[in-house]
C-alpha cells in the first residue's frame, strides 16, 4: 500500500509513542490540522490523563502565527479524555503549530499540593485508503533540556544520505521560540571525521514555531548536527526528526545539552517550568 505524503511540517514526528511524563506541564512542539501532498488530510489527536481523585482543569494554549490561542478543558477524577482532532473540536484551527498544555493552579480539597499532574500524548495522523490511519506521535518535551537556554544543542546521529522514496534518510530539524526576543542561532553540521561541512544562521520568532529540512545532497550517513545561541540565553526549543526515504516513517530525535561555560561548578538549573510558563502567556519580569 502506498502511504499519503505528509507536507514538511509534519515531517517532525516521531513514531506513534504514548508520553509517561506526569507533569503539571506539558510541551508538544509540533500539532498540524492540513491538507498534505496526495491528497491526504491530516489531524491532531491528544489524550489526557488525570489520576486524582477529583477532577482537574487544563489550559491549552495553541502557539502559532506570531501569537497564541487559550482554551480550556476539564478532565474528571480518574478518567482519560481523548479528542481525535484537538485542534478542530478544542480550537476551531486551521495549519501547523504548537502545544503547551497546563494544570489550572487552583485550590483541591484532596490534593497534596494546588499543582495537580497529568499525562498527556499527542498523535498526528491522517486516514488509510483500507481503514486504519497512519501517523505519528510526538514525545512532550523536557521544560529543562529540551528549551536551549545559553546552552548549545548537539544532535549526535544526523543521517542525510540516499534518495528520496529509494533509499537512506533525511533530517529535519524544528524551532519553538517562546522567549520575549527574537532567537538567532547557528547551525553546523560535521561530518563523520569532525569537519565542518555546512552552517546557517537562522532566526526564530516567538510563537511560530517552523521546521526546515536539512542540505540532502552533503550524503553522510552520520552527520553531527550543533545549534549554539552565539552567547545569548534563548528560551527556544530545538528538535529533530530523522526520516526514513523508503517508507516516510520518522523517528524524534532529543538534542544532547553542552554548558558553554566549562568552568561552571555543577549543572546548573537553566529552566523552571514556572518560568517558562510564565514567558509562555507573556507575564515573566
Amino acid at each position: 500500500m502506498n502511504r499519503p505524503v505528509l507536507c514538511l511540517i509534519l515531517a517532525l514526528a516521531s513514531p506513534s509513542v504514548a508520553s509517561d511524563l506526569v507533569s503539571p506541564t506539558q510541551y508538544f512542539p509540533v500539532v498540524s490540522r492540513t491538507d498534505g501532498l496526495a491528497g491526504s488530510r491530516w489531524f491532531t489527536s491528544v489524550q489526557i490523563t488525570n489520576p486524582h481523585i477529583e477532577a482537574i482543569t487544563v489550559t491549552a494554549r495553541l502557539s502559532a502565527g506570531g501569537s497564541f490561542q487559550t482554551e480550556s478543558v476539564v478532565i474528571p477524577a480518574g478518567e482519560t479524555t481523548t479528542w481525535p482532532d484537538f485542534l478542530g473540536e478544542v480550537f476551531d484551527f486551521e495549519g501547523n503549530g504548537a502545544l503547551f498544555l497546563e494544570a489550572d493552579f487552583v485550590s483541591y480539597t484532596d490534593l497534596p499540593t494546588p499543582l495537580p499532574t497529568f499525562a498527556a500524548s499527542m498523535r498526528i495522523f491522517t486516514e488509510g485508503v483500507d481503514g486504519g490511519s497512519f501517523g505519528q506521535g510526538v514525545p512532550s518535551l523536557d521544560p529543562v533540556s529540551g528549551f536551549l537556554g545559553d546552552w548549545t544543542a548537539i544532535f549526535p546521529a544526523v543521517s542525510l544520505w540516499g534518495q528520496p522514496g529509494v533509499e537512506g534518510f533525511r533530517t529535519n530539524v524544528g524551532f519553538w521560540n517562546i522567549g520575549a526576543e527574537d532567537a538567532r542561532m547557528r547551525l553546523t553540521i560535521l561530518d563523520e571525521a569532525g569537519a565542518e561541512v555546512w552552517q546557517q544562521f537562522v532566526t526564530a520568532h516567538r510563537h511560530e514555531p517552523f521546521v526546515m529540512s536539512l542540505p540532502r545532497d552533503l550524503q553522510i550517513e552520520t552527520a553531527k548536527l550543533m545549534v549554539d545561541t552565539l552567547g545569548e540565553w534563548l528560551d527556544c526549543a530545538v528538535f529533530i526528526s530523522v526520516v526514513d526515504n523508503t517508507t516516510g516513517d520518522a523517528s524524534y530525535l532529543g538534542s544532547q545539552l553542552m554548558d558553554p561555560d566549562t568552568s561552571a561548578t555543577g549543572s546548573p538549573v537553566k529552566q523552571s517550568s514556572a518560568r517558562l510558563r510564565a514567558l509562555f502567556v507573556g507575564d515573566y519580569q
